[in-house]
């Protein structure tokens, strides 16, 4: 532990003797509640799955979610929340004590029953203690859970989704069969109908990704070269189409990616022509998603598209994709993982970890998930 963790940890755990764990009232058969997760997007997809559990118990239960900007398509038409509130910069980087205490106003305004801090971070946990929440349930890491009335540990490897569900459970509220969710605009899934291949199965490769609110990470990136192999052998072995997609920034790296493959008519470079919203109604149709560690690949596993996600610096028993029939691919060297609970170790510079996973690994774990009905007989 550094010396900033180590003054943090003891910072927060002398500051919670001010807000001591308990019970307060009981709550309603419709509480009022706001679910706090700024970042990223990713994480908030993943974070949908407590959405899921909380309407399932709380069918009349007004539900709202405080995210910064950047994640905000990851729940912006989730038709089980009622309203989105801006987070502004707090919990998306570099933020100001003003910006901070701003968001707690406009907490405070929504005079909720109940809030869910689904982030490790001490001020985030002290929110809703300054808003005046009195049902205050979170993630309790190293101790910084302050203010929190219901605090969850974050010990040992656990998927970020089962520890987000945690702290449901933490309420007294069963979250079996409960999973990530994401629902496409009907203007979306129109949209999309005009790009699909009329006669092959669609496979969707998303060969960018790593990039977040003040943090690039190019080490979570599997060489371009390889996801061209993937999408040749696609098309010739299981008589795919297959769109590359991505966001505008990553059109050139798409483009190499469809250049390699070599299948100009069947591989189409998309990057930079959807929208995230699109991109969910996309994957819909989606016989296989392959991708990195990014929100895409969180993307297609919400909305049950069988995926292939690369792994390198983070770890899939924490991030991969959540859910029955997906793979993850990671050939962990004794370094890893450096890129662990939003930290990346800036001493690892030859990312070995990304490296080691070859295309016939990913090829046989495309083999497992691809489903039988598209196999080209």
């Amino acid at each position: 532990m550094s010396v900033r963790d180590l003054v943090v940890t003891l910072a927060s755990r002398i500051l919670s003797a001010f807000w001591p764990a308990g019970s307060p009232p009981p709550l309603s058969d419709a509480p009022r509640i706001l679910v706090l997760k700024p970042c990223c997007l990713g994480d908030v997809l993943m974070a949908t799955a407590v959405v899921e559990a909380l309407r399932r118990h709380w069918p009349e239960a007004p539900i709202d979610f405080a995210v910064g900007k950047w994640s905000r398509p990851a729940v912006e038409h989730h038709p089980h929340i009622r309203r989105l509130i801006d987070c502004g910069r707090v919990g998306e980087g570099a933020y100001s004590w003003r910006e901070w205490l701003g968001l707690a106003r406009r907490m405070r305004a929504g005079r909720y029953d109940l809030c869910l801090v689904l982030d490790r971070s001490p001020l985030m946990a002290l929110l809703p203690a300054l808003a005046g929440v009195p049902w205050r349930v979170g993630l309790d890491s190293a101790g910084r859970g302050i203010g929190l009335t219901r605090r969850v540990p974050v010990e040992g490897i656990m998927h970020e989704v089962d520890l987000y569900l945690a702290c449901v459970r933490a309420l007294g509220i069963p979250t079996e069969g409960i999973r990530p969710t994401f629902y496409p605009t009907p203007a979306s899934r129109q949209r999309v109908q005009e790009l699909l291949p009329a006669d092959r199965p669609l496979a969707v490769i998303h060969p960018a990704g790593g990039q977040n609110p003040g943090m690039a990470l190019s080490a979570k990136r599997w060489p371009a070269p390889r996801f061209a192999e993937i999408a040749r052998r696609l098309v010739q072995e299981r008589g795919a189409s297959v769109f590359i997609v991505g966001s505008p920034g990553d059109r050139e790296l798409a483009e190499e990616v469809r250049r390699l493959a070599g299948e100009t008519e069947h591989v189409h470079n998309l990057a930079g022509e959807l929208s995230f919203d699109e991109l969910g109604a996309l994957l819909e149709h989606a016989a296989l998603f392959l991708g990195n560690d990014t929100g895409a690949m969180h993307l297609a596993a919400a909305v049950g598209t069988p995926t292939v996600a690369v792994f390198g610096p983070s770890d899939p028993r924490r991030y991969g994709p959540y859910g029955a029939g997906h793979r993850a691919v990671w050939n962990p060297p004794d370094c890893a993982p450096c890129f662990d609970r939003g930290r990346w170790n800036t001493a690892c510079q030859r990312f070995r970890c990304i490296e080691a996973v070859s295309v016939e690994d990913v090829w046989q774990a495309v083999a497992r998930v691809w489903p039988a009905s598209k196999l080209m007989l």
